[in-house]
């Protein structure tokens, strides 16, 4: 007799076929059919998990924060010092685009608008990178007046890191990674020890 799988195990099940599909064929070109015949499913049981195929693309684009989010607090947890705990999180960031350039095309861009219920996922990764620069203020460290608009702009300007971005013009890696420590510095002027900006202190990240 073979085994019913777990509920928890089908919607993984689901969501695996579902981007290996958006992948290989794009959202657009994918039916549910595809869908269910690579997950091995009837119809009938892909609904008791998810209302349509838009509604399993919203899932993947949760997935998708949630382990943005995730790698982020677990690069700049560790890290003591408050500007290179902002490296690590541009750097994770940066990985991320580099490593899920495919995947974020197809979820983002092709797959439609992000939906309003998957707003609420993607603010953890904005309260992520809010995070590090509150915690920095707090720490006397980060001159930042607005910590969760900041965080909003941070976001934005790694759009930058995407391949698809520039395109065959693409900066090298290494420069892109320069450039974005040398504004997120000039920016977010640290606070010497005598209370004072000081311009010119550099992590050994943006040194490097």
């Amino acid at each position: 007799m073979a085994r019913t799988k777990p509920a928890e195990q089908r919607r993984a099940d689901l969501l695996e076929a579902g981007r290996e599909l958006f992948l290989a064929k794009g959202a657009a070109a994918t039916s549910l059919d595809d869908i269910t015949s690579r997950a091995g499913v009837s119809k009938g049981l892909f609904y008791l998990y998810f209302r349509s195929k838009d509604d399993l693309l919203t899932a993947l684009q949760d997935q998708f924060s949630n382990e943005l989010a995730d790698r982020i607090r677990t690069a700049t947890d560790p890290v003591a010092d408050w500007p290179a705990k902002l490296d690590a999180c541009v750097k994770t960031i940066f990985d991320s685009y580099q490593e899920r350039d495919d995947l974020h095309e197809v979820l983002f861009r092709h797959g439609g608008h992000v939906s309003a219920s998957h707003r609420a996922t993607h603010a953890l990764v904005l309260n992520a990178i809010s995070d590090v620069f509150a915690g920095g203020k707090a720490a006397g460290v980060f001159d930042v007046e607005d910590p969760e608009a900041t965080a909003v702009l941070c976001w934005a300007s790694t759009h930058g890191f995407d391949p698809d971005f520039h395109g065959d013009a693409a900066p090298a890696d290494a420069r892109l990674i320069r450039a974005a420590a040398d504004t997120r510095h000039a920016q977010i002027v640290p606070f010497g020890s005598d209370g004072v900006r000081n311009r010119q202190t550099r992590t050994s990240a943006s040194a490097a």
